[in-house]
Order: C-alpha cells, then sequence, then structure tokens
C-alpha cells in the first residue's frame, strides 16, 4: 500500500507575494498600535516608509529616556559595583575596572541620547503645515556627565516642543551618574532665557524638574502654568527661591516639592501670599525644619511627608484636607506635642496622621487647638510599640468627628511593649463624644490595650453604630488624601472567639451597647 504524504499547508502570505498586510490597516489604527508601543520603538518605526514616517507626528506623548539605552551590563556591573564592601579599597583593579565600565556605558548612552534628539529635530524642521509632530506630553531623561551635548541638545529641544509642537506638559529629570558624588556634578539649568517670548509662556500647563541648580522658573512668566513639581533641589538652594513660588502672582495651582534641600541654618519656610491661588501644596523628603502657613487664602490640600519639626497655620480658610506623615528613626526631636503640627488648624474636615518611629514621642497631653470641622480621621501605620490608645488624644480635640479609622502595623518585634498612657492623670474621665459614629480598626490582634479603647469608645461614644474590627487588613492609600481598606489573609478565629470579642465590646460593668454593630473579620 504505497505511503500517504502529509501535504505542506502554505501561509496564505505567500500566496500574495509578500504584501505587507500591517501597512494596509487604515491610520487610526495604526496609530492606536503606536500609542502602545514604547517611545523609542514608535519613533523607529519612520524606517518603514513614508507612510510609517508620518504617522509618529501624531503620538500625544513622547518619552526619551536615557536609561532605554542603557545596555543590560551597565546594570550588571553597578549591582556589583553596589555590592562591593565599603572598606573595599577604591583602586583596587576590580574596583576600577568596574568603574570604567559603568562609565563608558554612560558616555555611550548619552552620545546615542543626543544623536536620537538631534535626529528628532532635524525630522521635526522639515515638517511644515499639517505635518507637524503634535505632542502635549513631552518627558526627558538624560545624564549629568561631563559632556556637553546632551545639556545642550536638550536646550535645543524644550523651546522647539513648546513652541512649535504644542507641548503643554514637559518633565525633565536629570540624572547624576550613581557612583560621582553629589557636589562633583553640576545640575541641570533649565532655558529660561529660550522661552521668553508669548508663545512659549502661554502653553506650558505643567511642569515638573528634577535636579536643577538654577532657581526654578519664576511662575508669573508663565500665564498657563499651573502645576509645578520641584524635586531633588540642591543644599545651596536660598529659602528666597521657595518663598518666591508663593509670593509671585501666578496661576499656579499646585506645587509639589520632593526631596528639596535649602541653605541655612534655620530653615524655616514662611509662607505669606494672600493673592495666591495655590490650592495644593506637597513637601515630601524636604529638609525644612519648620513651615508656618502664614497666608495662603486658596490652599485646600496639604501633605506634609517629612520631619519638619514645628508646622503652624495661619490664614487658610479653605484648607479641608491634610496629610501629616513623619516617619524618620532618628529625629530632630524625643518629646513632643501634637500642637507643633496641629496648631490653627480648626477648620481641617479630613486628617490622616502617620507618625511611626520605635518608641512613641508623642507627649500625653490633648491639643490645645480645637478641631471643630474635623469630621474624618485615619490614624495610620501605629508602632506595634506604642499604646494603640495614644488617638484617644485627637478624639478629645476632635469633638464633630464621624468617622475614626486606626490601622495597627504589624512588626516582627510585636512582643516589644513602649510605655502605656495613664489615662486616669488627664482631666477626660466625663469626656462624653456625641458625634463619632464609625470606628474601624485594621491590624487589630485582640491585645488587651486595642479592646480596652474600643471599649472605652463604644462607653463615651454615644452615637456610635458601627464597630469594624480587621485582623490582618492594611490600609491602601487612594492619592494622598484618601483611602481605603484591604485584606490580606483570612481570620483565623473561630465563630466562638468573634462572640466573645463582640461581648467583650458591647457589654461593660455599669453600661451595655446591645444596639451597638460589632464586625469581627
Amino acid at each position: 500500500m504505497p505511503r500517504l504524504r502529509r501535504r505542506r499547508v502554505r501561509p496564505r502570505g505567500d500566496d500574495d507575494g509578500g504584501v505587507d498586510r500591517l501597512s494596509s490597516l487604515p491610520d487610526d489604527l495604526l496609530r492606536l498600535i503606536l500609542r502602545r508601543l514604547d517611545t523609542r520603538t514608535a519613533l523607529s518605526t519612520a524606517v518603514l516608509g513614508r507612510r510609517w514616517a508620518r504617522l509618529p507626528r501624531d503620538l500625544p506623548s513622547l518619552d526619551l529616556r536615557v536609561g532605554d539605552v542603557l545596555p543590560p551590563r551597565y546594570h550588571r556591573a553597578l549591582a556589583i559595583r553596589r555590592g562591593c564592601h565599603p572598606g573595599h579599597s577604591t583602586a583596587s583593579k576590580a574596583v576600577r575596572k568596574l568603574d570604567a565600565v559603568i562609565a563608558q556605558c554612560e558616555r555611550r548612552a548619552t552620545r546615542a541620547f543626543a544623536h536620537g534628539v538631534t535626529g528628532l529635530l532635524e525630522a521635526a524642521g522639515a515638517d511644515e503645515g499639517d505635518d507637524r509632530r503634535r505632542a502635549k506630553t513631552l518627558r526627558l531623561e538624560f545624564f549629568l556627565t561631563g559632556e556637553e551635548s546632551g545639556c545642550a541638545v536638550v536646550d535645543r529641544l524644550i523651546p522647539a516642543a513648546i513652541g512649535a509642537w504644542g507641548v503643554e506638559d514637559l518633565e525633565v529629570v536629570a540624572r547624576r551618574p550613581p557612583l560621582l558624588d553629589d557636589g562633583l556634578a553640576a545640575g541641570y539649568t533649565f532655558p529660561h532665557h529660550l522661552l521668553d517670548d508669548e508663545l512659549h509662556r502661554s502653553r506650558l500647563r505643567r511642569l515638573t524638574l528634577a535636579n536643577c541648580t538654577a532657581s526654578p522658573p519664576p511662575p508669573h512668566r508663565y500665564a498657563a502654568l499651573a502645576e509645578l513639581v520641584l524635586r531633588d533641589m540642591p543644599a545651596s538652594t536660598p529659602l528666597a527661591t521657595y518663598r518666591a513660588l508663593f509670593t509671585a502672582r501666578s496661576p499656579l495651582q499646585v506645587l509639589h516639592l520632593i526631596s528639596c534641600r535649602c541653605a541655612g541654618k534655620e530653615r524655616r519656610l514662611v509662607i505669606s501670599a494672600p493673592h495666591s491661588q495655590l490650592r495644593e501644596l506637597v513637601v515630601d523628603g524636604c529638609s525644612f525644619l519648620a513651615i508656618d502657613l502664614r497666608a495662603l487664602p486658596a490652599l485646600e490640600r496639604l501633605a506634609c511627608l517629612t520631619n519638619t519639626v514645628e508646622l503652624r497655620y495661619g490664614a487658610v480658610p479653605r484648607l479641608t484636607h491634610v496629610t501629616l506623615a513623619f516617619s524618620s528613626e532618628k529625629s530632630a526631636w524625643e518629646h513632643d506635642e501634637l500642637d507643633r503640627f496641629l496648631d490653627g488648624a480648626s477648620a481641617v474636615e479630613s486628617l490622616v496622621v502617620r507618625l511611626t518611629r520605635p518608641s512613641r514621642w508623642i507627649v500625653a497631653r490633648p491639643p490645645e487647638t480645637r478641631l471643630r470641622g474635623l469630621t474624618r480621621l485615619l490614624v495610620a501605620d501605629v508602632p506595634a510599640s506604642w499604646d494603640v490608645t495614644w488617638p484617644r488624644l485627637l478624639l478629645l480635640a476632635a469633638p464633630y468627628l464621624e468617622t475614626l479609622h486606626i490601622h495597627v502595623a504589624r512588626h516582627k518585634s510585636e512582643d516589644e511593649k513602649g510605655r502605656e498612657i495613664s489615662w486616669n492623670l488627664l482631666p477626660s474621665r466625663k469626656f462624653r463624644h456625641r458625634r463619632l459614629k464609625e470606628v474601624v480598626v485594621a491590624g487589630f490582634g485582640r491585645t488587651w490595650r486595642q479592646i480596652f479603647f474600643v471599649r472605652y469608645l463604644a462607653r463615651v461614644c454615644k452615637r456610635l453604630h458601627r464597630v469594624f474590627l480587621f485582623y490582618n487588613w492594611c490600609v491602601q492609600e487612594t492619592g494622598l488624601w484618601d483611602w481605603d481598606l484591604k485584606q490580606q489573609s483570612d481570620c483565623p478565629w473561630s465563630e466562638e472567639d468573634k462572640m466573645v470579642i463582640r461581648k467583650q465590646i458591647k457589654y461593660g460593668k455599669a453600661w451595655c451597647r446591645p444596639q451597638l454593630q460589632v464586625i469581627v473579620r
């Protein structure tokens, strides 16, 4: 019997003589494909043909990063170099070889970045009319090396992007070489002098600058600039530079200061800007020792995520959302009061407090400031070594509080117990709260102090309806001023254990709250 051969089925594309089916797609679909690619890959499609060369001009966002052209051996060499023992001699042959490889990769990446940007500018210069590039967002990242090619080409690109392309959102990140000391690498100087005409000043709406040694752009010169983000400002920056951001008459509404340092020993940032339109202020990881908000009439949201020793509120009538986070292991204080961070914040409606440190440094004294506008309070990441009842200090100062959320952090050192607060010594035995409706304790471990605190709330809060006790839940931030709760694992307690917890919360010797809902999960 003859042997049957399996016939090979040829792809249909072979019968068509190698027709490019991808190029036959409509332009709108090709643009959708290009938007899902990174900028470097999308721009490289221009070599496929005339039609492909025209399509990348419609990309709404351009992301040009020097990190995209760094080879894998750069990251391997950098990881090995960082893993060297601190006492290892920098003059050894192996260390010198690693440093040479890292420096060579950085130089080549800088040249490739400059060459790519130059080609982009030359291609854009040949475009006319409707063929001009239309991009709304531009993100740049380059190395601050000894060569001037990287900074020079960025100085050429920024005016062209804002003036000819219509860029409204600009981010400039100048990366310091990781093995170079801060004092040996100069920062990037933003080219204000090249943006001096009305066309450039009226388009830029959002600006992010990282590692710039010169003064930030004066906001009053940019008629449309609504959001400014400054990162990694050097320690030589005078305080007057930061004050000018507030006092200038400008449309600036959002200001973020991230890892910014300042000159001088006082380091007290006094803000008095009665004509400012600023609505959102974020201070994250900065070196200011004190922040005095004397006058910011339009301010609505404040986030202070640094180790500021003192924070005072003056004329801020619209301030409703405040987030405070102090988490340094070594801070400038040992014992302090809540008034140093809440003095004058009587109109705040939503407050997030994250005060963490191995030992409790908050003095057991209620703040003198009455938080009459406060309705929502989150006390996040309470260390296990702290007395979990310390938020009671805030409860005494907030008579109109309606929602209280507490998150107890779980650490390996849970057995370490800190000092307990002697509430009998405080004048609050007859305290009654008539607005609190909901209490949530995430990370509830069924400790004696936790049960004691929740029983206290059930006894003194007459309008308390619901109490949620979550065993292994954490706080998930949704932005800087809002939060949600997320379950990490199931509760190991049986139904009998949960019933015992409910009875402990709802019934005391001389009082009972049978209508109170206690949910244990």
